[in-house]
């Protein structure tokens, strides 16, 4: 009995493998850190490539002169413009529509994107403004519902997510249509 107590206390007060022991405990909350950070990262950078894809592509829109496009065209260009977004033409939902210039009401922000588990798409208009217009208003809006690595990562941004736990990246510009 005096010899289990006497290695016991030993063990305790021994100081062999302190360092390894400060490893195994600190190493993983580091690793889960950096881990999390990368990740907050790319999903900010898929946020940054997003919104400059549709500023490329209204950039666009303006510059060409008697340009019609459809709305597939317009997305296929924006998600030609990003490459950080997977399965950019299947999961990119886009909405124009004008804007009332007597009262500025403007759509709700989240209106655009949908649960994914769903087959349901928003009823977005797409609506090229009435003809003949000119200096009409015109808002377009782009979003794409992407998946995270890892389920603790994101938690400090403000991006709505569904269900699924996939986070909504939303992209909007106010152009003006140009008379011919």
């Amino acid at each position: 009995m005096l010899g289990l107590k006497y290695h016991i206390s030993r063990f305790i007060r021994s100081e062999s493998a302190t360092a390894t022991m400060e490893f195994v405990i600190v190493f993983p909350i580091i690793l889960i850190l950096f881990i999390a950070v990368f990740e907050t990262a790319m999903i900010l950078t898929r946020q940054v490539m997003l919104e400059r894809a549709l500023d490329r592509t209204v950039r666009f829109l303006r510059i060409t002169p008697n340009i019609v496009a459809t709305d597939q065209q317009i997305a296929a260009n924006v998600c030609q413009n990003t490459l950080v977004i997977p399965n950019c033409d299947e999961i990119l939902v886009l909405d124009l529509r004008p804007i009332d210039q007597i009262n500025y009401d403007l759509p709700d922000e989240q209106e655009l994107c949908v649960n994914r588990n769903t087959s349901v798409r928003p009823a977005n208009t797409f609506d090229y403004g009435r003809s003949g217009a000119e200096n009409q208003l015109m808002l377009i809006r782009a979003c794409a519902v992407v998946d995270r690595i890892l389920p603790i990562s994101g938690f400090g941004l403000n991006l709505t997510r569904d269900d699924s736990g996939g986070l909504h990246m939303t992209s909007a510009t106010v152009f003006v249509n140009e008379p011919n």
